[in-house]
């Protein structure tokens, strides 16, 4: 690798990055919503390999059970919600800590085994998780629920799709900013 390769990375990252901010005017000026409803979701999956990639590419574990606390979080925002509960951060709050206890409680188990034992229990999770909430016939089983309105952060209204996209991109750049500080930290070095 050259000198020139990590200013040829920052360049083509500001670009991107540039390009994904103009995306909603975009969208607004060629009169396609689906523009930014679908890089919404782009960008929330993107934060899910974001951390797929730390766990894996990083500290080396394969996990199949990873798409488990993805759905936990939407989960627990959706049944929130469901409950009239429609405080942004009280579902934050709420949805983080069941995240980490299912997170200590499956990792306090799964990293007790290594190679194909710890594929197969994290998919063992994943799929407990997954038949549980695919049973719970009063919160739509199968298809899931219908939420009516978004989360509300008081000042922040989600409402609006554009302004929910911004997020989802300010909190991808974060957790991409993060993660690599964090490997070139100490402790990622440790998992490296």
């Amino acid at each position: 690798m050259n000198a020139a390769t990590p200013s040829l990375w920052r360049g083509l990252f500001l670009v991107l990055l540039a390009a994904l901010a103009l995306a909603p005017l975009y969208a607004q000026w060629a009169s396609e919503p689906f523009i930014v409803t679908f890089l919404t979701r782009a960008l929330v999956f993107s934060l899910a390999a974001l951390s797929l990639n730390l766990i894996l590419g990083f500290a080396g574990l394969v996990s199949f059970g990873h798409a488990l606390y993805l759905g936990l979080g939407a989960y627990g925002v959706g049944l929130l919600a469901h409950h009239g509960v429609d405080n942004g951060w009280i579902q934050l709050l709420v949805t983080i800590l069941a995240c980490a206890l299912v997170g200590f409680v499956t990792g306090w188990v799964s990293l007790r085994t290594s190679g194909i034992s710890f594929i197969m229990i994290t998919l063992a999770f994943a799929q407990m998780f997954y038949y549980l909430f695919v049973s719970l016939k009063a919160y739509g089983g199968d298809d899931g629920l219908s939420i009516a309105s978004r989360s509300d952060f008081g000042l922040l209204s989600l409402g609006h799709a554009a302004t929910l996209y911004y997020v989802a991109l300010a909190c991808v750049v974060g957790v991409l900013i993060w993660t690599s500080r964090m490997v070139r930290a100490p402790y990622g070095m440790v998992l490296q």
